[in-house]
């Protein structure tokens, strides 16, 4: 009897720790090692498991690491936008046109972890691997000046190039 106990809790405790997932692969269920499974850039709608456990790492806003200012945030989040589509003229790669709805999960420290996006129906016609690896390279070189000691995440929308954007919505205070 005390064997077969034994043997139920070893089991009770490793299903605990590691599930399979769809591959069949043995996968530790810790969202800080599950995260890890992503690319830098993908688009919304891949990788749905593993985009819900960002949540749990990355639950703080742009917003509240602004201290709930928000045309602080706004213009932290333009400011992405204009350093994206300058970055793009630096490498000659082509943004006009281009509409997408972003999802973007920041370090403590400003960097960039990961990007999700989703080209809008109206959006200019862009091969996803070209707008995927240009993401990518975007984040090597981009950090945004922020105060915080927590991960963060913002979802919001970006169109090319910044000047099609109403004059008021770019205007700093």
């Amino acid at each position: 009897m005390g064997k077969l106990f034994n043997t139920i809790v070893v089991v009770l405790y490793l299903s605990w720790g590691f599930a399979q997932d769809g591959n069949n692969a043995l996968v530790i269920q810790d969202p800080q090692v599950k995260e890890l499974d992503l690319p830098k850039v993908f688009q919304i709608g891949e990788y749905e498991e593993q985009y819900g456990l960002l949540y749990e790492v990355y639950h703080d806003i742009l917003l509240t690491v602004c201290d709930d200012d928000m045309n602080l945030a706004f213009n932290k989040w333009m400011d992405m936008i204009a350093e994206m589509e300058s970055y793009a003229h630096q490498i000659d790669f082509d943004l006009n046109g281009v509409k997408i709805w972003l999802k973007v999960f920041w370090n403590e420290d400003g960097s960039i972890r990961y990007i999700s996006y989703y080209r809008k129906p109206n959006s200019r016609n862009i091969d996803p691997a070209d707008l995927s690896a240009f993401l990518s390279s975007f984040m090597n070189i981009y950090k945004m000046s922020v105060d915080s000691k927590v991960k963060f995440t913002h979802n919001g929308s970006a169109q090319f190039p910044t000047a099609m954007i109403p004059l008021q919505s770019r205007k700093k205070d």
